[in-house]
């Protein structure tokens, strides 16, 4: 299985690499970095090579059966401005786990700092490196030092850690597409999952306490978890084995797509006669990337729509109407397989109509591609 920690030559080239493609990362309007009017630049290199070994990602699931967690319940944004995950952060009554790619929410960082006086057990892993303009978590790890609280940078290991999760009190977990920003919650498009079930609450705190940590860990479990080897399979390989399972209806939502595979994976849904509905974000500057991979998509006829407002930070997958994934991958090589990121598949009826309804109605709202 592959280790997180690579030797120093694949670090350097990691550095290189990354170095040389950031002119083309993908800038946002305004998708919540906690400034007014300033770009979010999304955390992937869209463009990178990333093998995948040659895995045949169904062949790898057992039986081709997606896992599925039932005991998830679906917030959408913009709604409530983020004063429900304000609420449950505070009334942790034990402790609070954090891995968050971008925190510039200045109520998020007092409720943890407060959490932190009232002797509960509170400990952040926040996203150290970004690409230029991109946003900064310097501000908020001053902050939480300052208030006690146990910060960490994430460990170097990953291209990002782009995950958005927070644990509370062991009992429950968010899986979010969502950065904990000033205006991510009032100007996006984004889905807040709020997870139950314990062997998912359980995998959660073992990556938790691995990064914050600093060490190498893998899981098993339902989770949707990058990078490549910390899990027997992989990112990419659930989403398209999710994908390919579509028989009726197959809904897409996402910020950023330009990984070949599940583009591919899309556009034979389409063929084999499945409802398909893309949504994308638009008033970004698209990547080459990505352009080939709408050019893919309406070549092949999919229906593809593109929304500037709400801004579609949202990474989300509703198949026949009796699954959805919320995750905070993007549909690119470098989340899928480089990045930490963690989501989540459900199977629970109301849930997963929710996702589809609004889907259903950024995609009435968009403009064609």
């Amino acid at each position: 299985m592959q280790k997180r920690w690579l030797g120093l030559a694949f670090g350097i080239f990691v550095g290189f690499a990354g170095a040389c493609n950031t002119a083309e990362l993908t800038k946002a309007p305004d998708p919540g970095t906690g400034t007014s009017g300033g770009p979010e630049v999304t955390p992937d290199d869209p463009d990178a090579a990333v093998a995948d070994g040659g895995r045949d990602p169904v062949a790898d699931l057992d039986g081709g059966v997606i896992p599925v967690s039932s005991n998830v319940t679906i917030q959408v944004q913009p709604s409530d401005f983020g004063a429900a995950i304000e609420a449950t952060i505070r009334a942790a009554k034990t402790s609070v786990h954090m891995t968050m790619y971008l925190l510039t929410d200045t109520t998020v960082i007092d409720a943890l700092g407060d959490l932190k006086d009232a002797g509960k057990d509170v400990k952040v892993v926040l996203n150290q490196t970004f690409p230029p303009n991109g946003g900064d978590n310097a501000t908020a790890f001053t902050k939480l030092k300052a208030r006690g609280v146990d910060v960490v940078y994430a460990p170097p290991g990953y291209t990002f850690t782009h995950a958005k999760t927070v644990v509370i009190d062991s009992a429950k977990v968010l899986i979010m597409t969502m950065n904990l920003t000033q205006t991510s919650a009032k100007d996006n498009r984004e889905y807040i999952a709020t997870d139950s079930d314990p062997a998912d609450v359980a995998d959660c705190e073992k990556l938790f306490a691995g990064d914050y940590g600093n060490k190498s860990v893998t899981v098993d479990g339902k989770l949707v978890v990058s990078p490549q080897g910390a899990s027997p399979v992989d990112s990419r390989a659930r989403l398209k084995a999710l994908i390919d399972s579509a028989k009726v209806s197959l809904d897409v939502e996402v910020q950023s797509l330009s990984d070949d595979t599940l583009t591919d994976a899309i556009v034979l849904a389409h063929k084999a006669k499945v409802a398909v509905r893309v949504v994308l974000a638009t008033g970004n500057d698209v990547t080459p990337g990505q352009q080939e991979e709408i050019t893919k998509l309406k070549a092949a006829g999919v229906p593809l729509m593109g929304v500037a407002a709400p801004y579609i930070h949202a990474k989300v997958v509703v198949v026949d109407n009796a699954k959805v994934f919320v995750g905070s991958q993007n549909f690119t090589p470098t989340a899928l397989l480089q990045n930490r990121e963690v989501g989540v598949v459900t199977d629970a009826k109301s849930e997963v109509t929710k996702v589809r309804d609004v889907i259903a109605k950024d995609f009435a709202a968009g403009t064609a591609l």
